[in-house]
């Protein structure tokens, strides 16, 4: 499976970052793994994929041609261009919650960190799952924010 791990430039919570890519492996095997390059996430997600042999594809933003909306930009390309089977979303800002609509209006799955499917706040339909089965993650217009991990509020 071609998986796309996002989440916000500033997470540093290896912990976390590793617990939810062994989820989604656990849940679908990973073949490539494509991240943006960001700190502690793109180093430690990639340091994952290596110690698994994974392939890894690393879609650096262009800060230099695009200043503030490299990463917009970028996570664009990267969901046209990499044609990812599932997208791992991590806590993040507007950016990580754009590249999800994306995924989801392309019709990506998108899984949180227990490889659980993101749910975003659209009216129900009748095969939606219970709301206690939408997942970890919280999406918002601005920001996407963990509301619990392992079972604890953070």
């Amino acid at each position: 499976m071609r998986l796309i791990i996002t989440g916000g430039r500033h997470l540093e919570d290896v912990a976390l970052i590793r617990h939810a890519l062994l989820c989604a492996h656990a849940l679908r095997p990973v073949t490539v793994l494509i991240h943006g390059g960001s700190g502690a996430l793109g180093i430690t997600a990639e340091d994952w994929a290596r110690e698994m042999r994974l392939h890894v594809v690393r879609y650096p933003a262009n800060w230099r041609e695009f200043g503030k909306r490299a990463e917009a930009i970028r996570n664009a390309f990267m969901l046209a261009d990499s044609r990812p089977d599932m997208v791992l979303a991590l806590p993040g800002g507007s950016d990580t919650a754009d590249l999800i609509a994306g995924a989801l209006r392309a019709r990506v799955p998108v899984i949180d960190a227990d490889a659980r499917r993101v749910w975003p706040e659209t009216p129900r339909r009748e095969d939606d799952p219970p709301d206690d089965d939408r997942g970890l993650l919280h999406i918002e217009k601005d920001a996407i924010s963990l509301i619990s991990f392992k079972g604890q509020d953070q």
